[in-house]
């Protein structure tokens, strides 16, 4: 049963959050970041403030490893390495987390979400096997291979907080919450959800985190690039679960942007003020998702696959473009992103700030993408970034807030 579970595991819900794209970098392998017409908040969620003398933790211990145990909306179990300002983040992220997916799904979770999250990645693989009941090889390996976890079969969602806590807003957790609702929403027919409607809803979750523009950015233009240089996966062989998972590299984390801009234009087409419930409430009548968008949108499936790629590109300015953002993911800095832009080709990069101009190659990824950003060592205010490829030049400005690292000179 173990071995079946894990099957399901890796291809339902192993979740890597998205990893930035180092310009010249090789790309990272992934196994696996409300309402009809899905817009981000630019406000991000508030950290909470932490008490000067905050409660005593309740310990527990289990298999071996000892656990703050916090209840609220959803059963946490934090390890006790994990300090008590991260904690007071983790709270307050969950529990809006929990909030949000309950109004997107409109019901409720059948019972408390279990959530372990480790302090270290060492924590994270430890955790796995031995709370999880994973042999010690495939721990490694799901440890190696995602920052969070949802196992079916435990109703159990584990989280490597060392690999999600520099991040803001936080959003592997609401990821992880959306398939175990999923299960919920879904049930007695789970069979019919297709692979890449559960992730695309799982990985829209992030990017529709109070704070996530930059998620939701790179949804769309990703999205829109693949599109624009004719690399979208088509949509029929991202059906299976197995299939789904089989996709690493490149591939593994651009099926991710595809599905979830499929799945916020399908939401946006169903309508209504919770259409992910809507389709799930038809889902667990019998109809298969083609079936269910028929019904609530008024037009065929075949219509809404077929228009996908036009739909992404219009969506943005024509490709091959660049967008800035005056922020990262990562602490203070500003990001960019290339779209558009023949695959696998290397165009040239010129960065123009306060203290000079300097140049350098960069990769385009196999989708015509680049996502990147400037070093938070860098001095604060504004920028010009100019792209020079075979077609022209484009160039974008962006500002940098925030104090540059002492003796830069760039």
């Amino acid at each position: 049963m173990r071995t079946a579970w894990l099957i399901l595991v890796l291809a339902v819900a192993a979740c890597a959050a998205p990893a930035t794209q180092v310009a010249t970098a090789s790309p990272t392998a992934f196994p696996s970041d409300l309402g009809a017409t899905a817009s981000p908040s630019s406000s991000p969620t508030p950290e909470p403030s932490a008490s000067a003398t905050p409660p005593a933790r309740t310990i527990d211990v289990v298999d071996g490893i000892e656990f703050a145990m916090i209840t609220g909306p959803a059963d946490l179990r934090l390890e006790t390495a994990i300090s008590r300002a991260d904690e007071a983040v983790i709270a307050s992220s969950v529990a809006a987390d929990v909030e949000a997916v309950q109004r997107d799904f409109a019901r409720s979770f059948t019972a408390r979400p279990l959530v372990y999250v480790f302090a270290t990645s060492e924590g994270y693989a430890r955790g796995l096997a031995r709370v999880f009941g994973y042999s010690t090889a495939t721990a490694a390996f799901v440890a190696d291979n995602s920052v969070s976890f949802f196992e079916p079969s435990l109703l159990a969602i584990a989280v490597n907080w060392q690999a999600i806590g520099d991040r803001r807003p936080v959003a592997a957790i609401r990821h992880e919450l959306t398939h175990r609702l999923t299960l919920d929403a879904c049930a007695p027919r789970c069979d019919l959800v297709p692979a890449w409607f559960n992730e695309g809803e799982a990985r829209l979750a992030e990017a529709l985190v109070p704070g996530s523009d930059w998620r939701m950015v790179r949804v769309r233009y990703e999205a829109a690039s693949m599109a624009a240089t004719n690399t979208l996966i088509p949509l029929n062989t991202l059906v299976s679960q197995l299939t789904w998972n089989s996709l690493t590299d490149w591939a593994g984390y651009y099926k991710y942007q595809e599905a979830a801009r499929a799945t916020e234009l399908l939401r946006e087409d169903v309508g209504g003020d919770a259409p992910i419930a809507r389709i799930y409430e038809r889902i667990r009548r019998g109809e298969n998702l083609a079936q269910a968008y028929a019904a609530l949108a008024g037009r065929p499936f075949d219509e809404f696959v077929a228009g996908l790629g036009e739909r992404m590109r219009a969506a943005v300015p024509p490709a091959p473009g660049m967008i800035t953002l005056p922020l990262a993911p990562e602490g203070s800095g500003s990001s960019y992103l290339l779209y558009g832009f023949a695959p696998t080709t290397t165009v040239t990069l010129t960065i123009s700030g306060p203290r000079g101009s300097e140049t350098s190659p960069v990769t385009i990824s196999p989708f015509g993408a680049v996502f990147d950003g400037l070093p938070a060592t860098r001095s604060p205010g504004g920028y010009t970034l100019s792209i020079q490829h075979p077609g022209g030049v484009i160039t974008a400005k962006v500002r940098k807030a925030g104090r540059g690292a002492p003796g830069d000179t760039r």
